[in-house]
């Protein structure tokens, strides 16, 4: 593998260096600049000529070594992967609060193709059509037509893990802050990481089509005294033929105690809604979560979470969520890194982890996670461990934009004869 990794790592500088080219000025005076001056008042360039020469070009070049061994507990799925590729998005200055915006994203894979069973996001070269989309803000609200990245609950953005984004063609409304706000939502078509088109299909289902998702939020936050303050929000997501899901949470943060200590409870339920196409869904679940500022520069997280069982329902209990099944955790409290919570049944979920910025350039931490789920009522509990460490530089200088991250677990379980081992090490250029 070292040739590959070698090879990777000389195509990401070149390829890194022509970004650096176009990111030479990435500010409105950036490179379409057609001697306009490039000032924005209110939210505006003066013409039409302005918002498309002041526009900025960003992207993100990547190579990844994903390495795994007896993965996921399946024996013999063995693999150790190299790929590249990345995105690169036009997006115009503002002009009367409207931008409008295309990229195109693209992965290649570097090493030949296994005959075994292979990490499905890796396996095939892809490229296409990103996010395209045109958008509309002042300094209460913002309107985004098309395809693009969302930060919703179990509708995450994993970019910064996978070499592709995971997009949705959507219309988005949010009228606030990031703290108080009110959030309504329409995904029509959806593009996973490991996809290079844009479908109405799923992950949880990818050959069978719905007319996608909507979703509501809200969120505000209080001032219950000089040195206390709380956060709270509501989600409720209609996933057609799937399922109808309630997300909320409360975080108090007392900042001026030892500590600084900050206090979490969420309640989650899913409940099976039209065609049902992943089976009866009846999900319950509680969480809390504690953070305390136990060093200067680090901080000690321990959350648990409650998945109440149900042998009649998917998973015997656990939460279906559509878009989010193999990718992420989401929002749960207690999860693995390398697998994911609702993906592994109902239970008893614990988590801890120490991480934090370490210095200006270096973010590293440490998570141990224990599930005692099962999936069925017959079976025995996952009993499953997980010890994850992580680093991440970001360099500065001559190779700011640079950075280079690894994340490295072992999981066991009294399930499995063998453990599961995984490393992903990757090496970027943002532009």
């Amino acid at each position: 593998m070292k040739n590959f990794t070698l090879k990777s790592v000389t195509l990401l500088i070149a390829m890194g260096s022509m970004g650096q080219v176009w990111a030479a000025d990435t500010s409105l005076n950036g490179l379409f600049n057609l001697g306009q001056d490039c000032k924005v008042q209110d939210n505006s360039v003066k013409s039409v000529q302005e918002m498309l020469g002041c526009g900025a070009i960003h992207g993100t070049v990547k190579t990844a070594y994903y390495s795994l061994n007896n993965g996921y507990f399946v024996n013999n799925l063995n693999q150790d992967t190299v790929s590249i590729g990345g995105y690169i998005r036009y997006e115009t200055a503002p002009f009367y609060g409207v931008q409008a915006a295309i990229g195109y994203d693209l992965q290649r894979r570097l090493d030949e193709k296994n005959k075994n069973d292979e990490v499905s996001e890796l396996k095939e070269d892809r490229d296409g059509l990103a996010e395209a989309y045109v958008t509309w803000k002042n300094d209460f609200a913002r309107v985004t037509v098309g395809n693009q990245r969302l930060n919703l609950p179990f509708m995450g953005d994993y970019a910064d893990r996978r070499i592709l984004m995971a997009l949705y063609q959507a219309a988005d409304l949010q009228v606030g802050n990031n703290t108080d706000f009110i959030r309504l939502t329409k995904v029509n078509k959806f593009k996973s990481y490991a996809d290079d088109e844009f479908t109405k299909t799923t992950r949880q289902n990818p050959n069978t089509q719905s007319d996608g998702v909507w979703s509501v939020g809200a969120g505000k936050s209080f001032d219950i005294a000089e040195d206390k303050k709380l956060k709270a929000q509501f989600w409720y997501q209609d996933y057609d033929d799937y399922t109808r899901l309630i997300y909320t949470q409360a975080d108090l943060s007392l900042p001026k105690l030892n500590y600084s200590p900050e206090f979490s409870m969420q309640y989650i339920s899913g409940k099976d809604q039209g065609k049902a196409l992943a089976g009866e869904v009846d999900s319950q679940i509680l969480g809390v979560q504690a953070t305390f500022k136990v060093l200067s520069k680090a901080s000690l997280k321990v959350a648990y979470n409650y998945i109440k069982p149900d042998s009649e329902s998917y998973l015997n209990g656990a939460l279906l969520t559509p878009y989010a099944t193999k990718t992420s955790s989401g929002e749960i409290f207690a999860q693995p890194f390398f697998t994911s919570t609702q993906d592994l049944g109902a239970g008893n979920a614990f988590m801890t982890s120490l991480e934090g910025k370490l210095t200006d350039q270096v973010i590293a931490g440490a998570r141990y996670s224990f599930m005692d789920l099962k999936e069925a009522d017959h079976v025995a509990s996952r009993n499953q461990s997980e010890y994850m460490v992580f680093g991440i530089y970001n360099f500065t200088g001559a190779l700011k934009g640079f950075s280079v991250s690894n994340f490295f677990g072992i999981q066991t379980s009294p399930r499995y004869e063998k453990d599961f081992l995984q490393n992903r090490f990757t090496l970027s250029y943002k532009f």
